[in-house]
């Protein structure tokens, strides 16, 4: 009998995206992600993984979705990268199971999903200043607009 084993969602990564990932099989869910690899046993031939995650209102995002063909003592193992906007799709990648394979991927993911994260904090961190910045700019010109206003009054009135 085949197997298909869906690698395990990492602390960092439910910590960044939340919610829930799960998995269908042939058009019927089978299960959710957690901490733990799913394995699942299933027949030889054509089937069809699609992958998703939850998100608020009970509304499903990042949609993905592969067609395999597993020989009789095939193990695949399956992953499952959530999107980082909305509305785009998920990143599925289907390969051999290997054990030994199976950390580094896990520390890679990390890793990415770490770097990702801080670079996306700084880009927020960066826009945030440039924000302030113009604001104190539009101030600082409307308080000499408002000054130069004062003085031409005072000028007319003279």
């Amino acid at each position: 009998m085949a197997k298909l084993v869906f690698l395990r969602r990492t602390d960092k990564e439910i910590e960044v995206f939340g919610g829930d990932v799960y998995f269908d099989l042939d058009g019927k869910n089978i299960g959710r992600l957690s901490r733990t690899n799913q394995e699942i046993d299933v027949l030889p031939g054509k089937h069809t993984i699609k992958m998703y995650k939850s998100h608020s209102y009970d509304t499903f995002i990042g949609f993905a979705e592969s067609a395999i063909d597993v020989g009789e003592t095939e193990e695949l193992m399956v992953r499952y990268a959530a999107p980082m906007a909305v509305n785009q799709p998920g990143n599925m990648i289907i390969s051999a199971y290997d054990y030994c394979k199976e950390a580094e991927v896990l520390r890679n993911r990390e890793q990415t999903i770490a770097h990702d994260y801080a670079a996306d904090v700084n880009r927020k961190k960066e826009q945030n200043e440039r924000y302030n910045t113009g604001i104190m700019i539009w101030i600082v010109c409307m308080i000499i607009g408002a000054i130069i206003f004062a003085i031409w009054e005072a000028s007319i009135w003279l």
